[in-house]
């Protein structure tokens, strides 16, 4: 049972529960912008890293300091992202920072434009640094997921775990709360019902991927 973001992220919860959630916000916040906006958070720390590696090649820092501060920008997307804060100015780098990830484009201009103003020096430090960050949050994932299983019965995922910061983000900019636990009547079609079918109107190609 899952539904998918535009880009085919896999939120593995079933209709009823991510619609419902979604439903809440709706119509003020569409689904679709909060599938857009987990998509965006999961892409945080990415971005982060990102845009701190190109301003320490500006700079010309040394490989250690592009290393250091490059983690440093990192782990803290792997922090906000797994303690649930997630920061308005983070979430727009991210968006930015989506429009442009595509076929690996930010690692080749990073590389290129590190090169350039580092030499191999900084760019080596740069990817090791991002392969770090990238075990660090499998290892996290892995570790919040084992943590859900044992409490809540139900091991969430990265990707759950960032739709349920994109439920919170826009439930904070609408005066909503940010409870995720949803009553029986919340659950029940009839709630969520015009929230899906809106989505599904206008993103005929998704209703294919969801799966109750």
């Amino acid at each position: 049972m899952s539904i998918h973001t535009p880009q085919g992220l896999m939120i593995r919860l079933d209709v009823p529960t991510s619609f419902g959630l979604m439903a809440r916000l709706y119509p003020d916040i569409r689904p679709e912008q909060i599938l857009e906006t987990t998509e965006n958070i999961s892409l945080m720390s990415a971005a982060l890293g990102f845009v701190t590696g190109l301003f320490c090649f500006f700079l010309q820092l040394s490989p250690e300091r592009i290393g250091v501060f490059t983690l440093f920008a990192m782990l803290a997307g792997i922090y906000f992202n797994a303690s649930g804060f997630i920061f308005y100015p983070f979430v727009q780098v991210a968006a930015a920072f989506k429009r442009v990830y595509v076929f690996f484009l930010p690692t080749i201009l990073a590389i290129i434009i590190g090169y350039m103003l580092t030499g191999w020096q900084g760019v080596i430090a740069y990817l090791l640094t991002r392969c770090v960050a990238a075990c660090v949050s499998t290892i996290v994932g892995m570790g919040l997921a084992k943590q859900s299983l044992e409490k809540l019965g139900v091991a969430y995922t990265t990707i759950d775990r960032n739709f349920f910061n994109a439920y919170r983000y826009h439930a904070i900019q609408v005066g909503k709360t940010m409870d995720l636990e949803l009553s029986f009547q919340e659950l029940d079609e009839a709630s969520w019902r015009e929230a899906y079918l809106d989505y599904v109107q206008n993103n005929p190609q998704e209703l294919q991927r969801f799966s109750a």
